[in-house]
């Protein structure tokens, strides 16, 4: 498994809680440095929330802005039911830990930014 630390900023599309983790569908983005601004991005589905993630995730909507704080990505073999040991086709990706991201805005920021929030890429 390979262990991210580093913060990644996410949209929440979907959340499914099954029980003792939640399936996550959200969105990431970053920008294309070869084309000036322009923003590439990346949607993750079947996403296991596990752990503390698991527990806030029952207080995630739709649209939601999150930065994922810990995760880890696995693509490791299992045995299925007659024992035999298979091979992932796509790899795991796991959400451990993370943390609404509402943002203050700054003191005269309101007035001066016509920035919709729902027009960021991620």
């Amino acid at each position: 498994m390979i262990w991210f630390s580093n913060k990644t900023y996410a949209t929440v599309w979907d959340v499914n809680d099954k029980g003792k983790y939640a399936e996550v569908r959200f969105s990431t983005g970053r920008k294309d440095p070869n084309n000036d601004g322009k923003y590439l991005n990346s949607t993750w589905s079947f996403v296991r929330f596990v752990s503390n993630a698991y527990k806030k995730s029952s207080d995630l909507s739709k649209k939601d802005k999150i930065i994922i704080t810990k995760a880890g990505m696995s693509l490791e073999p299992y045995e299925d039911k007659e024992g035999k040991t298979q091979y992932p086709k796509n790899p795991a990706l796991v959400v451990f830990d993370f943390d609404m991201n509402n943002p203050e805005p700054r003191q005269g920021d309101a007035a001066e930014s016509s920035e919709n929030p729902d027009d960021i890429p991620w």
